[in-house]
């Protein structure tokens, strides 16, 4: 280049340069933050308080290593029961093992970093701020509580990517090792069916499940395993009959008292024939994210188990729908997420007053808000299909 001449090549490389810079800037001190919040929660419950859910999964290791029914309440170990599958007790090895303190920082930091780099495994490079910022807030409320939310919200992306790279083996083993955690991920199995390797990727996503669910027997017996499972489907039983913050419980706070089943098998027909019917659109790669984000919706909405913590799945899911909506975004989109974040994220701090939140109540600012998010999102998908068209002619 003739100096004091610049050409307009090199003045776009130098822009798009800086803008690589400030956004590897911004990523490491989003990474520093997420860390700093795992290590900060970490010594707010770990060492001021007590973690119950992390007890909870601690001590269920070492009663399956003991061969001890997992499934009974112990209170000199913590004040709930144990409600995952066997092999999520095995596989907590890792956390269970070290100190008490630095397995729960380990718990903590693996939960923050696996949403983390979920969304940048998904997203653009330029949404990556805004999707971790709006994440951040539910994130940080799931490990206040030792929970494992963040960590399935990040196994449920995790599913998606690996089918969108073709990596069926992948796929099959985050599917599992999610269903095994909460069970509802095993509704990310449906991002097989639009495929056209639709039938190897379901027989190893059987394989992948099945060798999860035996896995277990490399420290307990096949007998020992079996009566594992037998108690745990009876506490499930027993769990099926409790209805909290879900669509379930707006329908029955209307006078129906229907079991919870029957309302979560219409709301995973809906979801089918939504894909059945826009089965053509799943070249589109906005309206495969926009899915995404439906079904992570879904995850909470019909989990008649779901509570505050579960909202990071959730409100990750809208991120996502919001983001991957083709430009110009629709304002009744960002009013909508604005109102359902702030109600579902934002009312759980401090920030708010508690006689607000009192006077708000559980349901407006949890079930109402989201439960209005997936209705909107079924609409919104409905009517993917012209819009989609519309452009493609233009």
């Amino acid at each position: 280049m003739i100096p004091g001449i610049h050409h307009p090549f090199y003045l776009r490389n130098d822009d798009l340069r800086a803008k690589l810079t400030r956004l590897a800037t911004d990523q490491r001190t989003l990474l520093l933050i997420y860390s700093l919040a795992a290590l900060t929660v970490t010594i707010q419950r770990g060492v001021f308080g007590f973690p119950n859910d992390f007890a909870i999964y601690r001590a269920a290791f070492w009663n399956l290593v003991h061969n001890q029914d997992l499934y009974v309440l112990r209170m000199d170990q913590a004040h709930d029961y144990f409600k995952y599958s066997p092999t999520f007790a095995l596989l907590f090895a890792p956390f269970a093992a070290p100190p008490f303190v630095v397995g729960l920082f380990l718990w903590n930091l693996a939960n923050a970093l696996s949403i983390f780099f979920a969304l940048r495994m998904l997203l653009p490079a330029e949404q990556w701020p805004i999707a971790h910022w709006l994440v951040f807030l539910p994130t940080l409320r799931s490990m206040q509580s030792s929970q494992s939310n963040a960590l399935v919200a990040a196994l449920l992306i995790f599913a998606f990517v690996s089918f969108e790279r073709g990596r069926l083996w992948q796929a099959g083993w985050t599917i599992a090792v999610g269903t095994l955690t909460k069970i509802f991920p095993l509704v990310a199995a449906v991002f097989a069916l639009p495929r056209p390797d639709r039938k190897p990727a379901i027989l190893i996503g059987l394989t992948t499940m099945t060798i999860l669910i035996v896995i277990p027997l490399v420290i307990i017996s096949p007998a020992g395993l079996l009566s594992q499972y037998q108690s745990w489907g009876g506490l499930e039983r027993t769990e099926a009959g409790l209805v909290t913050s879900s669509m379930m419980q707006l329908i029955r706070d209307a006078g129906v008292t229907w079991p919870a089943w029957p309302i979560q098998v219409l709301g995973a027909a809906v979801l089918l024939a939504l894909l059945i019917l826009r089965r053509a659109e799943w070249k589109d790669r906005s309206f495969r994210l926009q899915f995404l984000g439906f079904v992570m919706v879904f995850c909470v909405v019909f989990n008649h188990r779901a509570e505050r913590q579960s909202a990071v799945i959730a409100l990750a899911g809208m991120v996502i729908w919001h983001l991957s909506s083709r430009p110009p975004r629709a304002g009744w989109r960002t009013v909508l997420v604005s109102l359902v974040y702030v109600l579902v994220a934002v009312s759980s701090t401090s920030v708010v007053p508690d006689a607000l939140k009192q006077l708000l109540g559980p349901t407006i600012r949890f079930s109402a808000p989201l439960s209005l998010l997936w209705l909107v999102m079924v609409g919104d998908l409905v009517r993917t299909r012209s819009t989609v068209y519309a452009i493609e002619r233009d």
